[in-house]
């Protein structure tokens, strides 16, 4: 019987050993969770930073863009004295009445034939000048056009003294340290031959032409045409018996308007021999103020108890002429508007009540931008040649007030909803931010940019998501390992390609191919998926022993040379198809066919070219979606007697559809980022049509194209910054939905 072996006894140097080893096998457990924590830290860090960054980024843009819808501003500054000897009965018809650009003076025409220049911080007389041919009559009516200082000076006798007030910075060490100011004789009129007094003139100057326009009686307007030649042509204009004349204004290309005691606007287009053309039925009530605004092509009409409007020559839809029509209406001021002062930089203007309430508005925004109330009410309004100032004179005294006014055409409905443009036959979507003369009405519509946004996004993944998913689901599904282990990487090389190269080969030479080949390109549309398919069926055709011989997927090689022979014959064939069907040009039989025009560059070119850039990213996810399916599941269905395509579109399809959808979104956001395969492969007309033949203009382009022309801190380059804000939350808004929609295809085919 053997006995037990006696246990050795544990020797201290082996008891130390094994501490030592626990003991450093603790440290690095330890170092370990140290390093894990740390670890999760710095990831957890650096997650919060990238969302603080993008926060950062969204606040920041829009953080530019919310000035937008900031009002303006009118603060009084002070009342000086003006001394003027211009009686009230008298006072509306005195309207030369301005200030130089830099608010050292400000100047008034008085009726005894005196020009006086004043200084603006106490009111004392710096200058007096006469006006030019005055001979002893008095001055009975005055004016000042709106740019140039172009001063007319109706005279007691019936004639009209044409001058110019200018005014030159006296320069110290490049310091302007005064305004040197002069008045230039522009000629004398004559209005009638009675002698009778001028009871309001008008009066501008364009292309070195003088337009004139004076009322001489209740209902008879003289009106003067003078050439660069200085030759005159005059025309008497009247209104019909029962009217009365209490305003008249002449505008751009000599357009003169008449407003009467009875509410009614009469419009005279210039020229040789004027003529009526329309019959404006304001309001019911007196015309009380009207001047034409910037532009000349519109005016605003004050009536009745503060009714205001904007009105300007449109086509008419009925007869295919041109008519006047009310575009734009205001709040009313629920007094009765003795005056408006326009800007001189765009098209903002400022009524006066008879309560002293001035309020500033904009014509396109329609936006009522500030209010104030002078201690008495206005006798004249005008704003300084900056648009920075608005003066009020009360007789003897002068108040000023200083105007900030940095975007007055932008509104909500500016930027999103339709507006009635000046020379449009209706309100209209349209984005034009800059033009070439001063009084360009800026355009401002975001609608056709987000519209070209969406449109080139989904031209680009008609194009890309069909040929990317399907091709993906065959090559993990069909092809032979070894094929796909070449297709994936020559997929993926793809995306590398830069998008300015895509975009330059598209622009400049896929386009004009496409244009050359049009009915090719159709064609093969038609042609290469039937080749397709024919190939598929040409390989189930072939006897089994071929079939069973011939490596699972080589299928591919068969049906790559049909699309091509597909392609090829649509490049031999459109032609002749393009000659016998469609009477030798494509593009004539769309417009006479059906009235549709092709542009070269186009949403065709920018499918293609675009659907290529985002053909990679779809392909790659959904083909790694495609191959993460279990084998389980396809070795069972191909157990159960399902043929490998019934496998693929019936059990591998919904499986990876999560993946599939991620890889459709993630294609959209990179299309609907995308900017320089649209800047160059389209027109950048920001039209809204879903032609396929017709550009677009993208805001991610539009940004790119407007940035150059866009100075700091102006209208534009806000409302740029507002359009990044938008694209900003179109793409994330998407994600957010992408997001959700794939959880839910998740929980949907987790059990599969």
């Amino acid at each position: 019987m053997s006995t037990p072996a006696a246990s050795l006894p544990e020797t201290p140097a082996a008891a130390s050993g094994v501490r030592r080893q626990m003991a450093a096998a603790t440290k690095r457990i330890a170092r370990l969770k140290r390093m894990d924590r740390a670890a999760v830290a710095v990831i957890t860090l650096g997650g919060l930073l990238i969302v603080a960054a993008v926060l950062g980024i969204l606040v920041f843009i829009g953080a530019e863009a919310i000035p937008l819808f900031r009002g303006a501003a009118v603060q009084y500054r002070g009342t000086v004295p003006s001394q003027s000897a211009i009686q009230p009965a008298s006072a509306r018809a005195f309207r030369a009445f301005g200030a130089d650009e830099y608010l050292r003076y400000f100047f008034t025409v008085e009726p005894d034939g005196r020009v006086a220049f004043r200084q603006l911080s106490n009111g004392e007389v710096a200058k007096e000048l006469p006006v030019p041919s005055l001979d002893g009559a008095s001055v009975t009516a005055t004016s000042m056009s709106l740019l140039g200082h172009f001063i007319a000076a109706g005279m007691s006798d019936g004639r009209i003294a044409l001058m110019q007030i200018r005014f030159r910075p006296v320069f110290t060490e490049q310091t302007v340290t005064d305004v040197s100011s002069e008045v230039v004789d522009r000629g004398v009129l004559q209005a009638n031959g009675e002698g009778a007094a001028i009871q309001q003139v008008d009066y501008i100057e364009q292309d070195g032409r003088k337009f004139v326009a004076a009322l001489t009686g209740p209902r008879e307007i003289v009106y003067w045409r003078i050439d660069e030649e200085g030759a005159a042509r005059d025309a008497t204009l009247t209104v019909p018996a029962g009217d009365a004349v209490t305003q008249v204004r002449v505008g751009r290309n000599g357009a003169v308007i008449a407003g009467t005691d009875r509410g009614r606007v009469y419009h005279w287009e210039g020229g040789e021999a004027p003529s009526l053309t329309d019959v404006s039925p304001v309001s019911d009530g007196p015309i009380t103020a009207l001047e034409w605004l910037i532009g000349g092509q519109s005016y605003v009409a004050a009536a009745g108890e503060g009714e205001i409007s904007s009105w300007f020559r449109a086509p008419a839809a009925e007869n295919g002429g041109y008519g006047m029509v009310r575009a734009h209406e205001f709040a009313a001021q629920q007094t009765r508007v003795i005056a408006i002062a326009r800007s001189p930089r765009d098209r903002s203007f400022t009524t006066a009540g008879d309560d002293g309430s001035l309020v500033l508005r904009h014509q396109t925004s329609e936006r009522t931008l500030a209010t104030a109330l002078a201690e008495e009410a206005p006798w004249q309004l005008t704003f300084a040649p900056r648009g920075n100032a608005l003066l009020a004179l009360h007789g003897e005294e002068m108040a000023w007030h200083a105007v900030r006014n940095p975007h007055p055409e932008v509104s909500w409905r500016v930027l999103f909803g339709k507006v009635w443009y000046e020379g449009y036959a209706a309100p209209e979507y349209v984005w034009q931010s800059t033009g070439s003369t001063d009084d360009f009405e800026p355009k401002l519509s975001l609608v056709p940019l987000v519209f070209g946004t969406m449109k080139a996004t989904v031209y680009a993944l008609l194009f890309a998501i069909p040929l990317a998913v399907l091709a993906a689901l065959y090559t993990s599904q069909f092809v032979h390992p070894t094929i796909r282990a070449r297709i994936k990487p020559t997929v993926e090389i793809m995306a590398a390609l830069p998008s300015v190269v895509i975009g330059f080969l598209a622009g400049l030479y896929l386009a004009s191919v496409v244009e050359r080949h049009l009915a090719a390109v159709f064609l093969m549309m038609v042609l290469m998926p039937a080749f397709g398919t024919g190939g598929i069926l040409v390989w189930h055709l072939l006897p089994r022993r071929v079939a069973q011989r011939l490596p699972l997927g080589t299928e591919v090689l068969l049906i790559v040379p049909l699309l091509l022979a597909a392609g090829a014959l649509a490049v031999w064939i459109g032609p002749y198809v393009e000659v016998w069907l469609l009477g030798g040009d494509t593009r004539s039989w769309l417009y006479e066919s059906f009235g549709i025009t092709y542009d070269q560059r186009n949403s065709l070119v920018v499918g293609i070219a675009m659907g290529f850039a985002v053909i990679p990213i779809i392909f790659t996810i959904s083909e790694d979606a495609f191959s993460s399916v279990p084998s389980s599941l396809t070795a069972a269905s191909l157990a159960l007697g399902a043929s490998r395509w019934q496998t693929a579109t019936r059990v591998v399809l919904p499986t990876a559809s999560p993946g599939v959808f991620s890889a459709v979104m993630i294609g959209f956001g990179r299309a609907v980022g995308e900017t320089m395969i649209v800047l160059m492969a389209t027109g950048n007309t920001p039209v809204m049509d879903w032609s396929i033949f017709n550009g677009m203009r993208t805001l991610s382009a539009n940004i790119a194209v407007e940035v150059p022309e866009a100075p700091e801190g102006g209208t534009l380059y806000r409302v740029l910054f507002l359009a990044g804000s938008l694209l900003f939350l179109l793409t994330f808004a998407v994600n957010t939905v992408a997001e959700l929609v794939r959880q839910r295809l998740r929980e949907r085919y987790r059990a599969i």
